[in-house]
């Protein structure tokens, strides 16, 4: 069964996430800050209220080397549907061989 998450849900899964890459790379809350450019009241905004700017979290992401984590986010799909690979199949279709 697929399990859908909430948006807090999602969120509070990042942040352990964080936690957890930025306690295995032996950084206190303070260095990655200093590190991302942040002020730690905003880092333990995100933390503990569970809110931060767009930027902010990029920069911690940048920070801790896990920019790969959004490049999923950032990923579009154009095929939707069996229909949609159909039709893209039919518009392209693959060069028919040609005697001599």
């Amino acid at each position: 069964m697929i399990e859908l998450k909430t948006p807090f849900e999602f969120i509070e899964e990042l942040i352990v996430t964080i936690e957890k890459t930025r306690k295995r790379k032996k950084l206190r809350q303070q260095d990655l800050c200093d590190l991302a450019g942040l002020s730690i009241a905003t880092y333990q905004k995100f933390i503990y209220q569970k809110k931060i700017a767009l930027i902010s979290l990029v920069q911690v992401l940048y920070a801790l080397d896990m920019i790969k984590n959004l490049e999923g986010l950032i990923a579009y799909d154009e095929i939707q549907s069996l229909d949609d690979i159909r039709e893209a199949a039919n518009k392209n279709p693959l060069p028919k061989r040609v005697r001599k």
